[in-house]
């Protein structure tokens, strides 16, 4: 008999409660999701604390680290501790309030290099398209004067469509029909804001895009959201209907590939079937939870997610240093410094 790598693995699920912090950008009536899993993490008996990126702080003394919020903190660890981020955080001192949690060995959901892929259309492009993931055709335009470069690049007909790197649930992506429509859009956005980034993309017309819920290795649901009446878009926000969908073993094969590629751990995958098989338009480092809970009856994604970093297997940080310089006895010479490295080729150093 045959057997498989996996049979061979016998680590065993180590699954134990833990302190869930949920850093959101939304507020408000933005922050459904997060109010979910606030309650949900409560309904598990875990220790929450949900937090405004701006009224976030760390702190350390005697020994503890200690996020604080304007009326509440909790002290963290490495040991006991998930941070979940929920919106779309830009500003550096967000960010970098990550990179300080994962230097302390904190897992977040997602980290930081994750967040910044998927925030940024043309850098996921590149990122799928490096793991050779078909996706529309898309070329950035640097400036209004590259207009004519860019659609020459593009080599596609009109109408296409016109999208802002950054942008969320729709905003920012633009249907362009003509090239004078183009330029009087690039012109206006620049005016608007020189430090605006734009790309262009072929555009292939579908009755709508799959949206897939991807927790660690696992698909945990999946819907089909349908084009909006009058738009081209299917943004469950910005009012497209959703259903349930069923993958193929392909579309559940590269969805996976897709996630590693931004290096996700809790993200939503979309794209669209196009000459039978997946045609991948983003990856989402902060999926909403309402329309694919809406398409699966009986679905809970807080849940599931909050269950899947019980195990403490799951729970991942992100590296900090790589060759790092050890200080080593070796006799008969004494203390040498030296660099462990696997090499690239047959030998190691």
């Amino acid at each position: 008999m045959t057997r498989s790598f996996t049979d061979f693995i016998t680590e065993e699920k180590q699954l134990e409660n833990y302190k869930v912090v949920i850093l959101t950008v939304e507020v408000g009536d933005k922050s459904k999701t997060a109010i979910k899993f606030e309650k949900q993490a409560k309904k598990m008996g875990m220790e929450v604390l949900l937090s405004d990126f701006k009224t976030t702080s760390l702190t350390f003394n005697n020994g503890k680290y200690t996020l604080n919020n304007k009326d509440k903190s909790m002290d963290i660890s490495s040991k006991d501790t998930v941070v979940f981020v929920r919106g779309t955080p830009t500003r550096d001192s967000h960010l970098d309030l990550i990179s300080e949690l994962e230097r302390i060995g904190i897992t977040c959901i997602n980290n930081r290099t994750t967040i910044s892929i998927c925030a940024d259309k043309y850098r996921s492009y590149v990122r799928l398209k490096d793991f050779r993931l078909d996706q529309p055709k898309s070329v950035l335009v640097p400036t209004e004067d590259d207009i004519d470069s860019a659609l020459e690049e593009l080599d596609t007909k009109f109408p296409i469509i016109l999208k802002t790197l950054r942008g969320a649930g729709g905003v920012g992506v633009l249907f362009v029909e003509s090239k004078r429509a183009l330029d009087s859009l690039v012109q206006l956005i620049y005016k608007q804001d020189p430090e605006t980034d734009i790309l262009i993309q072929e555009y292939i017309k579908t009755d709508g895009d799959i949206r897939v819920i991807i927790v660690g290795d696992n698909i945990v649901g999946t819907m089909k959201r349908e084009v909006v009446e009058g738009d081209f878009r299917s943004n469950y926000t910005q009012g497209g209907g959703v259903k349930s969908y069923d993958l193929s073993e392909e579309e559940i094969r590269q969805c996976l590939i897709a996630a590693k590629a931004v290096d996700g751990d809790f993200v939503a995958v979309d794209f669209i079937p196009y000459k039978g098989k997946p045609y991948f338009l983003e990856v989402n480092s902060s999926p909403g939870t309402e329309g694919i809970e809406e398409a699966n009856s009986g679905l809970n994604i807080a849940k599931e997610v909050l269950e899947h970093y019980r195990d403490v297997n799951n729970r991942f940080t992100s590296p900090i240093r790589c060759g790092f310089h050890e200080m080593v006895n070796i006799k008969p010479f004494g203390e040498i410094e030296t660099k462990f490295d696997t090499g690239n080729s047959a030998y190691s150093v």
